[in-house]
Protein backbone atom coordinates (compact mmCIF):
# COMPACT_ATOMS: atom_id res chain seq x y z
CA UNK A 1 0.00 0.00 0.00
CA UNK A 2 2.86 1.94 1.02
CA UNK A 3 4.16 1.80 -2.34
CA UNK A 4 1.06 2.33 -4.40
CA UNK A 5 0.53 5.67 -2.46
CA UNK A 6 3.50 7.08 -3.18
CA UNK A 7 3.61 5.80 -6.69
CA UNK A 8 -0.06 8.19 -7.48
CA UNK A 9 1.88 10.96 -5.56
CA UNK A 10 5.28 10.89 -7.65
CA UNK A 11 2.80 10.32 -10.71
CA UNK A 12 0.75 13.74 -9.54
CA UNK A 13 4.40 15.55 -9.27
CA UNK A 14 5.49 14.31 -12.10
CA UNK A 15 2.47 15.57 -13.98
CA UNK A 16 3.05 18.92 -12.48
CA UNK A 17 6.62 19.29 -13.19
CA UNK A 18 5.91 18.15 -17.30
CA UNK A 19 3.24 20.81 -17.41
CA UNK A 20 5.35 23.72 -15.49
CA UNK A 21 7.85 22.35 -18.66
CA UNK A 22 5.98 22.57 -21.53
CA UNK A 23 4.47 26.25 -20.33
CA UNK A 24 8.35 27.52 -20.59
CA UNK A 25 6.89 28.53 -16.84
CA UNK A 26 9.41 31.45 -14.83
CA UNK A 27 9.99 28.78 -12.26
CA UNK A 28 12.28 26.67 -14.74
CA UNK A 29 15.93 27.74 -14.55
CA UNK A 30 17.71 28.85 -17.53
CA UNK A 31 20.25 26.52 -17.89
CA UNK A 32 23.96 27.86 -18.86
CA UNK A 33 27.37 25.69 -19.19
CA UNK A 34 25.96 22.31 -18.77
CA UNK A 35 27.07 18.98 -20.04
CA UNK A 36 23.67 17.84 -20.83
CA UNK A 37 20.50 20.15 -22.24
CA UNK A 38 17.49 19.02 -23.22
CA UNK A 39 14.71 20.45 -24.96
CA UNK A 40 12.40 21.68 -22.18
CA UNK A 41 8.66 21.41 -24.33
CA UNK A 42 9.76 17.97 -25.36
CA UNK A 43 11.50 17.31 -21.53
CA UNK A 44 7.95 18.65 -20.12
CA UNK A 45 5.91 15.69 -22.17
CA UNK A 46 8.19 13.25 -21.05
CA UNK A 47 7.64 14.16 -17.63
CA UNK A 48 3.28 14.17 -17.99
CA UNK A 49 4.07 10.47 -19.83
CA UNK A 50 6.02 9.08 -16.79
CA UNK A 51 3.49 10.58 -14.10
CA UNK A 52 0.62 9.27 -15.89
CA UNK A 53 1.95 5.78 -16.24
CA UNK A 54 2.89 6.06 -12.27
CA UNK A 55 -0.17 6.90 -11.28
CA UNK A 56 -1.52 4.33 -13.18
CA UNK A 57 0.49 1.47 -12.07
CA UNK A 58 -0.12 3.04 -8.57
CA UNK A 59 -3.71 2.36 -8.70
CA UNK A 60 -2.69 -1.10 -9.93
CA UNK A 61 -0.89 -1.79 -6.99
CA UNK A 62 -3.42 -0.83 -4.76
CA UNK A 63 -5.50 -3.19 -6.16
CA UNK A 64 -3.03 -5.89 -5.41
CA UNK A 65 -2.71 -6.54 -8.97
CA UNK A 66 0.40 -9.53 -9.64
CA UNK A 67 2.28 -7.69 -12.62
CA UNK A 68 1.87 -4.09 -10.62
CA UNK A 69 5.10 -4.89 -8.52
CA UNK A 70 7.92 -5.52 -11.53
CA UNK A 71 6.38 -2.51 -13.71
CA UNK A 72 6.51 -0.25 -10.55
CA UNK A 73 10.01 -0.96 -10.33
CA UNK A 74 11.02 -0.50 -13.36
CA UNK A 75 8.88 2.82 -13.89
CA UNK A 76 10.51 4.13 -10.82
CA UNK A 77 13.59 3.01 -12.21
CA UNK A 78 12.99 5.26 -15.50
CA UNK A 79 11.88 8.14 -13.17
CA UNK A 80 14.63 8.22 -10.95
CA UNK A 81 16.83 9.03 -14.33
CA UNK A 82 14.57 11.37 -15.38
CA UNK A 83 14.65 13.16 -12.04
CA UNK A 84 18.03 12.81 -12.17
CA UNK A 85 18.33 14.55 -15.58
CA UNK A 86 15.74 17.25 -14.77
CA UNK A 87 18.19 18.18 -11.31
CA UNK A 88 19.75 21.49 -13.42
CA UNK A 89 16.42 22.70 -14.34
CA UNK A 90 14.81 21.95 -10.39
CA UNK A 91 16.89 20.69 -8.02
CA UNK A 92 15.14 20.69 -4.86
CA UNK A 93 12.24 18.91 -6.59
CA UNK A 94 14.53 16.62 -8.59
CA UNK A 95 15.97 15.59 -5.16
CA UNK A 96 12.30 15.15 -3.65
CA UNK A 97 11.85 12.92 -6.86
CA UNK A 98 14.33 11.28 -6.69
CA UNK A 99 14.04 10.24 -3.26
CA UNK A 100 10.72 9.38 -3.51
CA UNK A 101 11.60 6.91 -6.43
CA UNK A 102 14.02 5.51 -4.39
CA UNK A 103 10.81 4.41 -1.56
CA UNK A 104 9.01 3.27 -4.40
CA UNK A 105 11.86 0.89 -5.48
CA UNK A 106 12.48 0.01 -1.45
CA UNK A 107 9.07 -0.71 -0.87
CA UNK A 108 8.43 -2.99 -4.09
CA UNK A 109 11.57 -4.50 -3.42
CA UNK A 110 11.46 -5.59 0.44
CA UNK A 111 7.74 -7.47 0.39
CA UNK A 112 7.68 -9.71 3.07
CA UNK A 113 4.60 -11.13 3.05
CA UNK A 114 4.21 -12.27 -0.67
CA UNK A 115 2.13 -9.73 -2.70
CA UNK A 116 -1.06 -10.84 -3.89
CA UNK A 117 -0.40 -14.25 -1.72
CA UNK A 118 -2.75 -13.34 0.82
CA UNK A 119 0.32 -14.32 3.20
CA UNK A 120 1.39 -11.97 6.44
CA UNK A 121 -1.07 -11.08 9.44
CA UNK A 122 -3.94 -12.78 7.31
CA UNK A 123 -2.98 -16.29 8.00
CA UNK A 124 -0.42 -17.10 5.00
CA UNK A 125 1.82 -19.47 6.06
CA UNK A 126 4.88 -18.26 3.81
CA UNK A 127 8.00 -16.05 3.86
CA UNK A 128 7.62 -13.48 6.80
CA UNK A 129 4.38 -14.61 7.93
CA UNK A 130 3.59 -14.06 11.44
CA UNK A 131 2.57 -16.88 14.20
Amino acid sequence: MFAGVLMLVTGATNILQGVAAVRHDSILRRLTGYAYTFNLTSWGWIHIAIGIVLACVGFALLARMGWARYAGIAIAALNLVAQFMYLPRQPVWAVVGMALSAFIIWALANDRYGFGAGGGSRGGSGYGART
